[in-house]
């Protein structure tokens, strides 16, 4: 065993590097986490370009839990292993961790039989594939969004591999695999225009199931517990199912296990000199955990030895192989390392001295390489351009190590935390020369098109729908029925005393979705009744007077100025420098955003919306920042007191070093401090004001007030909130919310508010791994105690009511006895709840038992598990919310989401269900659309939740705003209405209109593209659909083709004002909207002529003759008289 060191911390990459280089060997680095792994990989990129490296990470649940490790995890394993197995003589780089080499894995000669090569220009048996895909742990959807999805429509076969970033779609003729094109999950359309020559089907799951190892995992049960016949796992895989955690029991499926070392013979070990002490610690953990489910009443846990080697093969193995220890220390058997640590030559506290910075460049480019490493490619061209601005440099850029050559100042984007001197080279980064590292502007846009808010108007069996003519109905199913000799799909709708509707698709429109929580307690309308026009004319009296007031507001800050913000301030680059993780693409765009708007006269109103925990608060900091140094005061308001004074803490942080002064107002602050800093803020004293409804005090004046932000939007009241755009009607208005609001999302598709979206998680982020099940003290007791002792992290335990705190505490002291912990809720007196909260804050005790007043905002990484208690007491997002508090760290986060089973109704139990799922990063959206479906919206501009919006339904109040807010200013523009059309064409054509069952399987499927279609009002949106259903279903069949013909004349009728367009035996009836054809001179032409097809009718309508036969397609013979009646 060889020893290297001292080295530098973060160095391991490029002595890994180095080594790699100089030997002939595969090498294995063991290391700590995989925090650390991401990191060196990274890095490794850019010095070991074109050489293959590897990562091998440990399942992602806590041992022994009922939890199953992510997809993404396992199939990432079993690449990596099935790599390892087959390209045994190319060098390579393996990272890995101590805990996941410790874990045992599937034996090396059977794993090439869980891979499948599927290749373009091949054949492929579809029954075949759909076995294996089956087998291979996917699930057969009607459409993919997920990863380990897939889904067959025809000739179509979508499918999301977990081990790629989008999903595939393959395309067969016959049986021959024509292409295989990516796609994108959400918008469904092809991403790729060149096909891809293979991909490789790998196993999402670790534990495949035939029925050879079933048989041998019912033997190897029975032998290690005798009671087995009481033992539910062992009931489950008998019965072909798949209970919770079943991938712990994996060595009962498999004659032996292999180990990591064995997929890895004749390489290099490279390793930390604590490995085995860190090897010995979770040894030992795994026992603990074992032992303590052992002590439960559930005896069917295997003992850790048959998924994990010990310690005494821990070190047998590393024996085995050529290895080198690294060292933090140098003692007597440590051969030194040509590496050491470059301190900065510049501070964050001082100017810029570039004479000392070109001296230094100087004296070491004498003998050695300089390479400066910025973070990213837009600070590298900012740096250069610094560099050779002030002391004449000029960088050469280079984009990886092989293209260092003599002694020379190279530049290059490659993120390192500490500047080093390796060898002859010194890689030094933005923060030694300069004392900070550079704030940049994303290159990417960002596409709000991209998304389709599809899910908000999804249609299903079942659900209560609002006929915009008839009132509140049910949809039952979708039905074929012969309409003007052919056959049509229609919906049918169930109203009152069992009356029924069949709405014929194309006619979709007619119809929005009801959403409500309890929609038993809605009864449903009559047929024809005068009630519903009753209902829909009040509720368009209020919509009327919610749009005039919306368009007052919104006039009114648009004949305001703005005061000008400098958004090129010469500190802004060092103020973002402090900002200690790196920014995400949609963290960049959104802060770009906001300092355009701040660039326009005009005062903004921008939402951004992300998903918990994806860095909204950074986006404020900043645009805080600028308005400070801009002598413009700002103010944060937020809905708790938790909140309002974890933002004091942190911008007292951030803004201390930059002269800018930041208040609280809460209840934690006292009348006379108060009263102070009124004062101070009416000086124009205070830039940055947070707080609580104590903002809304009368006492409180500002000097130049340009800047009012809500965090938590969703959670603050609609009045209070427009009380402060009339205090100050030309400031910006910046809103943050994860899980929007209805009227939320409302204005910003509306186009009354801007949106900037940030969907993608921060650096390292994992999501929370949530676990819904009945309170049960064990489980709970040990998720407490592994994160507490285990991971040594903090735990929320949340209640949604003070009254069952008691409780809690009982549990606790009779089951965690030696475990501290506090009390908050939100009736402590205020230095009582801040003497609580600084204690778990600074980590003096582990656990907080909380209500919800931890819901919004509060961000504490050392925070990883949480459990609540009588979860279906709160509604979906709170759920979400109280999720999205753990985790916020590169630490995996865990969620215990209890009930008690005699409190647990429907809506609870869809709610549990709905959180259960979502555990993907970025579930924010799906979760705000399903919590309006389950309890629809409020008004959006007034604070009442139900009322007159409960008449009508959320959908169609909305859509009625929208139109109302449309019709408003074109009234305003052009002081008349006649031009806005507002009417449905009635078109009866014979001709078969729908999607056949075989093209599209699904009924809701279908029934949300008949929904899009029937949306539908330009051409270019109606050709640019039937490109993507060609893609995506296959060819068109001709019922559909004949829908998108129908579509296609209902535009041309509604842009020629043509309210009828019907076929007879004979001919044509056309009628008009109100009378009004577009071109009556022309009309009256054609009618005159006695030879032509063409009268007119009493009724004022036009009837076209087929003068005895019809030899021309019914579509085209439409759209041809209609362009010469007009």
């Amino acid at each position: 065993m060889k020893f290297l060191g001292p080295i530098v911390e973060k160095s391991e990459s490029f002595i890994i590097g180095e080594i790699f280089r100089t030997s002939k060997n595969s090498l294995i680095y063991i290391a700590k986490d995989d925090r650390e792994i991401n990191d060196i990989y990274s890095k490794l990129l850019w010095l070991l370009p074109n050489k293959k490296i590897l990562i091998y990470k440990a399942w992602d649940q806590i041992p022994y839990d009922n939890i199953s490790p992510s997809k993404e995890i396992q199939t990432s394993r079993l690449n990596t292993l099935n790599y390892l197995n087959t390209y045994k003589e190319e060098q390579k780089i393996l990272l890995t961790t101590v805990n996941a080499i410790i874990q045992k894995t599937i034996p090396k000669k059977i794993l090439n039989e869980y891979f499948l090569n599927i290749v373009t220009n091949t054949k492929l048996n579809l029954s075949n594939l759909i076995s294996s895909l089956i087998r291979l742990g996917y699930e057969r959807t009607s459409i993919v969004r997920d990863k380990s999805e897939f889904a067959i429509r025809g000739s179509i076969i979508d499918i999301f591999l977990p081990q790629y970033k989008s999903p595939f779609r393959i395309d067969l003729f016959d049986n021959d695999i024509e292409s295989i094109f990516e796609f994108d999950p959400i918008t469904q359309k092809r991403t790729t225009k060149t096909s891809v020559e293979n991909i490789i089907l790998s196993p999402s799951s670790e534990l495949i199931i035939d029925d050879k190892n079933l048989e041998i995992f019912r033997s190897k049960f029975r032998t290690n517990f005798d009671n087995y016949r009481k033992s539910q796992v062992y009931e489950l895989f008998s019965n072909s199912g798949f209970p919770a955690g079943g991938e712990q029991y994996l060595p009962l499926f498999h004659d032996n296990m292999d180990t990591l070392f064995d997929y890895c013979e004749n390489y290099h070990l490279l390793l930390q000199n604590d490995v085995l002490d860190l090897a010995n610690e979770r040894i030992e953990n795994l026992n603990d955990f074992y032992d303590a489910r052992i002590q439960s009443n559930d005896k069917f846990y295997l003992k850790p030895e048959f998924l994990f080697i010990d310690s005494h093969s821990f070190k047998n193995n590393i024996k085995l192989f050529e290895t080198t220890t690294l060292s933090l220390f140098k003692n007597e058997n440590t051969t030194p390392l040509s590496i050491k640590k470059i301190n900065n030559i510049s501070s964050i506290r001082k100017e810029i001295d570039f004479n000392f910075i070109k001296k230094f460049f100087e004296i070491n480019l004498k003998n050695k390489k300089i390479v400066i490493c910025c973070n990213s490619k837009g600070s590298l061209e900012k740096v250069s351009k610094i560099l050779f601005d002030n002391i004449h440099i000029r960088a050469k850029k280079i984009s990886n190590f092989y293209e260092i050559t003599n002694n020379a100042i190279f530049i290059t984007s490659l993120k390192i935390e500490e500047s080093l001197e390796f060898n002859d080279v010194l890689f030094i980064n933005e923060k030694t020369i300069f004392g900070y590292t550079f704030a940049v502007k994303s290159s990417q846009k960002n596409n709000k098109q991209k998304f389709v808010f599809e899910e908000l108007n999804k249609l299903s069996q079942g659900s209560l729908l609002v006929h915009s003519d008839y009132g509140i109905c049910r949809f039952n199913n979708i039905k074929k029925i012969n309409l003007n000799d052919s056959v049509h799909d229609c919906l049918e709708l169930e109203f009152a005393d069992s009356q029924k509707l069949f709405l014929p698709v194309e006619n979709l429109s007619y119809v929005t979705k009801y959403g409500n929580d309890d929609e038993t307690s809605i009864s449903l309308d009559k047929l024809g009744a005068s009630s519903w026009q009753k209902r829909k004319a009040e509720a368009k009296k209020k919509i009327k007077d919610a749009a005039k007031k919306l368009i007052k507001i919104a006039s009114k800050r648009l004949e305001s100025k703005s005061y000008q913000i400098n958004t090129n301030h010469t500190e802004y680059d060092k103020f973002c420098s402090t900002f200690p993780f790196v920014e995400t693409d949609d963290q960049l765009n959104a802060i770009n955003d906001v300092i355009n708007d701040f660039e326009k006269d005009t005062p903004s109103d921008r939402l951004i919306v992300g998903d918990v925990a994806f860095g909204k608060t950074e986006v404020i900091i900043r645009a805080l920042f600028l308005a400070a140094k801009s002598k413009v005061q700002s103010i944060v308001f937020v809905p708790t007191t938790l909140l309002s004074r974890q933002h004091y803490n942190n911008f007292i942080k951030r803004f201390n070093l930059f002269d800018i002064k930041v208040a609280e107002v809460s209840r934690l602050i006292s009348q006379k401090e108060k009263n102070e800093i009124y004062k101070e803020c009416a000086e124009g004293n205070i830039d940055i004001l947070i707080g609580t409804h104590a903002l809304l005090s009368d006492k409180l004046s500002f000097k130049k007030l340009g800047l009012i932000i809500y965090d938590e939007e969703q959670k603050l009241g609609t009045i209070q909130k427009e009380k402060f755009k009339e205090i100050a009607p030309n400031a910006h208005v910046l809103a943050l919310s994860a899980t929007p609001i209805p009227r939320t999302l409302s204005m910003s598709l509306s186009g009354i508010r801007d949106l900037s979206l940030i969907l993608t998680a921060p650096y390292e982020r994992l999501a929370v791994r949530s676990y819904v099940t009945k309170f049960d003290t064990v489980t709970i007791s040990e998720a407490i105690k592994r994160e507490i002792y285990g991971r040594r992290n903090g735990v929320y335990y949340v209640t949604p009511r003070k009254k069952d705190i008691p409780f809690i505490e009982e549990f606790l002291k009779e089951n965690l006895p030696d475990i501290k912990y506090v009390v908050t809720h939100g009736q402590l007196a205020p230095a009582i709840l801040e003497s609580r909260i600084s204690k778990f804050y600074n980590q003096e005790v582990p656990l907080m038992v909380s209500t919800n007043i931890i819901e919004n905002g509060l961000d504490l990484p050392h925070v990883n598990t949480i459990i609540v208690h009588r979860s279906n007491l709160f509604s979906l997002a709170a759920l979400y919310q109280l999720k999205g508090r753990v985790g916020r760290s590169s630490k995996r986060g865990y969620a215990y989401i209890t009930f008690k089973e005699n409190e647990l109704k429907d809506n609870g139990k869809k709610r549990l269900s709905i959180i259960n799922t979502s555990d993907a990063l970025g579930s924010g959206f799906n979760i705000a659309s399903q919590d309006l479906d389950m309890r629809g919206g409020g008004s959006i501009i007034g604070e009442e939740q139900s009322g007159f919006i409960r008449e009508i339904g959320t959908e169609l109040y909305h859509q009625l705003l929208e139109e109302e807010i449309i019709f408003q200013k074109q009234k305003k523009l052009s002081n008349d209405d006649k031009n806005i059309n507002n009417f449905q064409p009635v078109i009866k054509i014979p001709e078969e209109i729908y999607i056949p069952d075989d093209y599209i399987d699904d009924l809701d499927l279908r029934l949300s593209i008949y929904k899009r279609i029937s949306n539908v009002t330009d051409y270019q949106e109606l050709s640019n659909l039937s490109i993507e259903f060609a893609d995506r279903f296959g060819a068109i069949p001709k019922p559909l083709d004949n829908l998108f013909n129908l579509i296609e004349l209902k535009i041309l009728c509604i842009s020629y004002n043509i309210e009828q367009l019907e076929f007879s035996r004979k001919g044509i009836v056309i009628g008009f909207y109100k009378n009004n054809p577009t071109n009556p001179e022309k009309l009256l032409s054609l009618t005159l002529n006695k030879n032509d097809h063409y009268s007119l009718r009493p009724d004022q309508k036009i009837f076209y003759d087929f003068r005895g036969y019809l030899n021309e397609n019914r579509f085209n013979l439409a759209k041809k008289i209609i362009t010469q009646i007009s």
